[in-house]
C-alpha cells in the first residue's frame, strides 16, 4: 500500500506543474485595463478604477458575455459583450455608454 502512494506521487507533482501557467480560477473576462475614450478604466476581480478613483466591487452578476458590477450606495456598472479585445461600458446611474478596447 505504501508503494502505491510513492508511485502516484510523481503523477500528482506532474499534474500540478501543468496547471501553474493558467489564468487564476475565478478571474473575470473583464479584468485588465481598457481605453474607453474618456479615460483608461482598470478592473480587477475586486475593484474598478475609473482613472481618478478606485471603487471596491461588492458583487458581480454574469449572463453569458455580459456582466453587471454592483458597488456601495446602489451604484451599478454594466459591461456588455465582453471579448478579449473589447467591451461596452454602461453607467446604471447616468446611462453613459462607452466602447472600450483592451490596452
Amino acid at each position: 500500500m505504501r508503494r502505491s502512494a510513492l508511485v502516484a506521487l510523481p503523477f500528482v507533482i506532474g499534474l500540478s506543474a501543468c496547471v501553474q501557467g493558467q489564468r487564476p480560477v475565478g478571474e473575470y473576462a473583464f479584468v485588465g485595463a481598457w481605453d474607453c475614450g474618456v479615460d483608461v478604466f482598470t478592473f480587477t476581480n475586486k475593484t474598478y478604477d475609473n482613472g481618478s478613483d478606485t471603487f471596491p466591487i461588492r458583487s458581480v452578476s454574469r449572463d453569458g458575455r455580459n456582466y453587471t458590477l454592483f458597488f456601495a450606495d446602489g451604484y451599478v456598472v454594466a459591461l456588455g459583450a465582453v471579448t478579449e479585445t473589447g467591451l461596452t461600458w454602461v453607467s446604471g446611474a447616468t446611462g453613459d455608454e462607452f466602447y472600450c478596447v483592451r490596452v
